[in-house]
Parts: structure tokens; sequence; C-alpha cells
């Protein structure tokens, strides 16, 4: 599972609430109006099933929730509920094999950066394997 924490402007709350209710794959939504203060807006907080994350997150986007809000996601390692069971099973596919593309695009642009340690570990690679033929 994976549990999103959501701020949107009230005029798009509604908008971004109906989305979460018609998916099956979507459990423990939770809309506390005006709680959020930076950025202001309405905090929702839900739990979905992994694989139906990147489709859920594609959708909220497109709402442009990214721009007008916040959009986090943190991964949930046990989820004990018979409605989280539920939720997993209405999702296609199988939870082992989802790939959420969201988190995968965070966790790579945040190591992606060329340092002099990098370069340097990378010609001594190259003379250790030019040595060696």
């Amino acid at each position: 599972m994976i549990h999103l924490r959501m701020v949107a402007p009230p005029a798009l709350a509604e908008r971004v609430l109906a989305a979460l209710d018609r998916k099956a794959s979507v459990i423990n939504v939770v809309h506390l109006p005006g709680a959020a203060r930076r950025p202001s807006g309405d905090l929702i907080l839900c739990d979905v099933a992994r694989e139906d994350a990147s489709v859920v997150l594609s959708e909220l986007r497109g709402f442009g929730l990214a721009e007008q809000g916040t959009i986090t996601i943190e991964t949930i390692d046990t989820a004990v509920s018979s409605a989280a069971r539920a939720a997993e099973h209405a999702a296609a596919g199988s939870p082992a094999d989802a790939v959420v593309w969201e988190e995968v695009e965070s966790r790579t642009s945040e190591s992606a950066e060329l340092s002099g340690s990098f370069l340097a570990l990378m010609v001594l690679a190259t003379l250790i394997a030019g040595s060696g033929s």
C-alpha cells in the first residue's frame, strides 16, 4: 500500500475527493477542510493499492494538484485490515510487481549528480581496465 498526503485548494479538493472515491483501490480517505497552512488548503489523506498508485497519481496531477497544492507519497510496510486486502484485490496486477513511477523518478533525480569523486573513480576504473588488456 501507498499512503498519500495531499494539500488541495478548497476549489480543487472536491474534485480530488470525487476521484479518490471512484477508485476501489483507494481506502482510508480522510478530508480535513482548512487544516493546512503552507500551502493553505484542505488536507486529504488516503491509502492506495501499490498497483494503482501511478494511475491515481497521474489523475491527481492532471487536475493540477502538484502545481496548486502538494502530493506526498509514503510506503506502507504493513496494513492489517480486510479493507486493505480488498483494495489490493481490486487493483490489477500484483503488489510485488507494481512500480510507482513517481517514486522512481524522485529517487533517481536525487542521486543523479555528477561529482569529482565519481569522475575520479571512473578514470581509475578505466586505467585499471586498460592495464589488464
